[in-house]
């Protein structure tokens, strides 16, 4: 039997720039569903990139969340995957405080 208690779905979103507060305000709004954090690569972008966290435990509603704003906000899944919750998750991406993804590179 898998032992799903450590496992995150992590996602990667990108949106047009000026629907990003709106994808702000909608994520506070459901706090504890998910954390997030906007990737500073694509903050000098017409676009934002966030990165979303939450736990396997919560995929239906962290799904369901995401289908129902794409709806009435242009986002874009770049990236879709489950990884294993660990100190490491959050320094692999860390960049001297920064946060940074090379979108071609998945977890492991």
């Amino acid at each position: 039997m898998i032992d799903h208690s450590n496992q995150l779905i992590h996602k990667i979103i990108r949106l047009p720039r000026d629907e990003a507060a709106f994808m702000y305000f909608q994520l506070e709004s459901n706090e504890g569903l998910c954390f997030y954090s906007t990737l500073d690569q694509s903050l000098k972008e017409p676009y934002r990139d966030i990165e979303v966290f939450g736990h396997i435990s919560l995929r239906k509603e962290i799904e369901h969340f995401f289908e129902y704003l794409s709806r009435s906000v242009n986002l874009e899944v770049i990236l879709d995957e489950v990884t294993e919750d660990s100190a490491e998750i959050v320094q692999k991406y860390e960049k001297k405080g920064k946060k940074h993804v090379r979108l071609n590179e998945r977890s492991e």
